[in-house]
């Protein structure tokens, strides 16, 4: 009997609780436009997103033709994003910029959708970041079809902090390929970021990646070219003392890596122009050495005296 009791019990309290859900419901759906709006904008604005929600989405969906609706269905989604709902919110967005394409919402709405897009994308870079990619085209485009916006500065900073997030996987992922040799392909992806985002922090990083993958590559002039070419871009940076210090290693290897390869002329080339750029280093006794070599040799004069002989 007390099991019986408890269970009817349960169940009375069970449909007093739907009757309520229901008498809820029912009441939102008495209350006009103006009063759905005037407490879903309170309820947003205390950040009870999900009350919110119920007033503006009773209010688009019964009211349709009032003037009020672009901004209901604007609140809509901006409660949606308020809690964190981007997916979702990203829809509602849609919607507005879809259906009423004359409100003045609308241009905050297409501009929201890329928000909704960059903030449901994983944050840590190395997962995937297929929404970010097309979030950048949304800023991109929006950037130019509405370079007068209010919020074309917020617009900017996102797609930086967009754009920094990518550099930031291509170029670790670069760093990896260095750390374990395999420096072609650390070449792809620090040019990668060297060409698609200039904007970022990551951008001197991967041009002095560049630089140091030559280098590792024996690839000295090319390596001491690009090192040049660092200081000027990036003449503030503070890569710029490591670099100078690898156009002296790549301009003196040079000259030793065709030494060993025999090819005379061109060490005697490198190690004069080593001497004339770099007369009091560490390294220039030893270039005038070889210098002193390669003159004591009386086969070599010129490279095309060599390939006749």
């Amino acid at each position: 009997m007390k099991t019986k009791l408890f269970c009817i019990i349960v169940c009375i309290s069970l449909l007093s609780l739907a009757l309520m859900s229901c008498g809820g419901k029912q009441s939102l759906n008495t209350l006009t436009s103006a009063e759905l709006f005037k407490l879903g904008t309170e309820k947003y604005e205390q950040e009870k997103y999900i009350k919110a929600i119920e007033h503006f989405q009773t209010l688009v969906y019964n009211y349709p033709g009032e003037s009020v609706v672009d901004t209901a269905q604007y609140y809509l989604a901006l409660s949606y994003f308020g809690d964190k709902e981007y997916e979702i919110a990203n829809v509602e967005f849609n919607r507005l910029a879809v259906n009423y394409p004359a409100s003045t919402y609308a241009e905050d709405a297409i501009f929201m959708k890329a928000v909704c897009l960059y903030k449901g994308t994983p944050t840590h870079y190395g997962l995937d970041q297929s929404d970010l990619l097309v979030s950048i085209k949304q800023f991109e485009e929006f950037i130019i079809d509405f370079p007068e916006s209010n919020v074309i500065v917020e617009a900017q900073s996102y797609l930086l902090e967009a754009h920094t997030r990518l550099a930031r996987k291509y170029y670790n992922s670069g760093v990896v390929y260095d750390r374990i040799g395999t420096y072609k392909s650390a070449e792809i992806y620090f040019q990668i970021v060297v060409d698609e985002y200039t904007d970022t922090e990551y951008a001197p990083l991967a041009t002095f990646g560049l630089a140091e993958m030559k280098f590792k590559l024996k690839e000295y002039k090319l390596a001491k070219e690009k090192f040049s070419d660092f200081m000027i871009v990036f003449k503030d940076h503070f890569l710029v003392e490591k670099a100078k210090e690898y156009i002296e290693k790549a301009a003196f290897s040079a000259g030793e890596l065709s030494y060993k390869k025999k090819e005379f002329p061109e060490a005697l080339e490198y190690f004069q122009a080593y001497v004339t750029e770099f007369p009091s280093h560490k390294h220039t006794k030893k270039a005038t050495e070889y210098i002193q070599k390669i003159n004591a040799m009386p086969q070599v004069t010129t490279q095309e005296e060599n390939e006749n002989s």
